[in-house]
């Protein structure tokens, strides 16, 4: 007899799980609080963007339906701003074989759910409550709980000492439009690649645009702002619909980076839901979430390790979770799924990607220091060092040390520069 796993939530980590354990031959119940058709037709989620490791974990279990369709985003493109807009530092380097894709979340998720079913899943439509938790962990050897932002991560309690931030740091807004100038392989002549556009802006805030792609317009790029509270660029929650929004990221990247502006003097979003505004905490919890009857349920992405999307983490540090998850249970061999297990298996997956993830994560949020912009210098004139520093981007502990230590980081440029000569 099969072993009955349930998901709660159908995001990234939750249906890379629950399709992962279809392939292992669980008996796999989904949770949603939405239909794929509501999905479709809802606001967008994020603006996430899968590096290439990421994706091959996708197409090892047969789900990146738009490999062909998708632009590639072939490397990073950044400019380090004074707050007059002036660029300082500029820094071009090519992800080569780590080069990724951004794709909708609507569009990914509601094909997902649907192809779940037809792979022998079973899909359940429903906003779980604490009470039909207790019902669901009594019925199955392992429940997960993937619910994002959701109330139940209630459930899981704050971990203070993996956690740094206690408001949120950045205020966020994000669009998908498309324009003349948005879209084809070369948009910034500035860079011989299709880029990841980054203007980071001293003391101001931060914005970025990908190539992207939506069920609702096909290609188009996706742009997400991040405020610093209180700044001169903390001006979106004012926005009360899609248009305001625009004109706000206009007046934005005019004032900013004024040598971006025109990119967005024909855009247009994608469609109605195409756009979406916020705040929130960045916050690590402790994975196991003990209910009133005793048993236990193990939260997982979002749920127990939610960064800032300024790194472009997101999506990615679920999947690596899930990865990890289903080979730890394929390796418990009859081992039960209790509290220990789950603390365990959490830990583990925390000391050897999530704690670096989040450590870059929140060190991209504050002025860098100056081991990073050591080693940014050094990349702004040499092709090999932007390359390797973008590439850390899809395994940020490849980062340490030279990212964090002034020492590690002229020996790392030093070494570079000898291996290029």
């Amino acid at each position: 007899m099969r072993r009955k796993i349930a998901v709660i939530g159908g995001g990234q980590c939750g249906l890379h799980v629950a399709f992962g354990l279809l392939d292992r031959s669980y008996e796999v119940t989904l949770y949603s609080d939405r239909t794929p058709e509501q999905l479709l037709g809802s606001r967008i989620q994020s603006t996430a963007f899968l590096f290439n490791q990421t994706l091959d974990m996708e197409r090892r279990l047969g789900l990146n339906f738009w490999e062909t369709e998708v632009p590639l985003g072939e490397g990073m493109l950044v400019d380090f701003r004074e707050p007059t807009g002036k660029s300082v530092l500029t820094v071009a380097g090519r992800l080569q074989e780590k080069s990724g894709q951004a794709l909708d979340q609507r569009t990914k998720f509601a094909r997902w759910m649907q192809e779940f079913q037809l792979r022998g899943g079973n899909l359940v439509i429903k906003t779980v409550t604490l009470d039909d938790l207790e019902q669901i962990a009594a019925d199955n050897a392992l429940t997960f709980v993937a619910a994002g932002k959701g109330p139940i991560n209630a459930l899981f309690a704050r971990d203070d000492a993996r956690s740094r931030h206690q408001s949120p740091p950045r205020q966020l807004a994000a669009l998908l439009l498309r324009g003349s100038k948005l879209l084809g392989e070369r948009p910034w002549p500035k860079a011989d690649f299709r880029p990841l556009r980054f203007n980071f802006v001293m003391g101001v805030g931060e914005f970025f645009s990908l190539p992207f792609y939506t069920h609702t317009a096909g290609e188009c790029r996706s742009f997400l702002f991040e405020a610093r509270p209180g700044g001169p660029m903390d001006r979106f929650n004012d926005a009360a619909d899609s248009q305001e929004l625009l004109n706000v990221a206009r007046q934005v990247v005019r004032e900013f980076a004024p040598d971006d502006a025109a990119y967005l003097d024909d855009a247009r979003l994608t469609d109605a839901n195409a756009w979406l505004k916020g705040a929130f905490t960045p916050t690590v919890r402790k994975p196991v979430g003990v209910l009133p009857s005793g048993r236990v349920v193990m939260g997982i992405g979002d749920t127990v390790c939610l960064n800032d999307p300024i790194a472009g983490q997101g999506a990615n540090n679920a999947s690596r979770l899930a990865d990890h998850l289903l080979r730890a249970i394929g390796e418990a061999q009859g081992e039960a799924f209790d509290a220990g297990w789950m603390q365990s298996t959490f830990d583990a997956f925390w000391q050897t990607s999530a704690s670096y993830t989040t450590a870059f994560t929140n060190l991209l949020l504050e002025p860098p220091g100056e081991a990073v912009m050591h080693v940014l210098g050094a990349a702004s004139q040499n092709r090999v060092i932007a390359d390797e520093f973008v590439g850390c981007f899809e395994t940020p502990s490849h980062f340490w040390p030279w990212i964090a230590d002034v020492g590690a980081a002229r020996r790392f440029v030093s070494d570079r520069m000898a291996n290029a000569a």
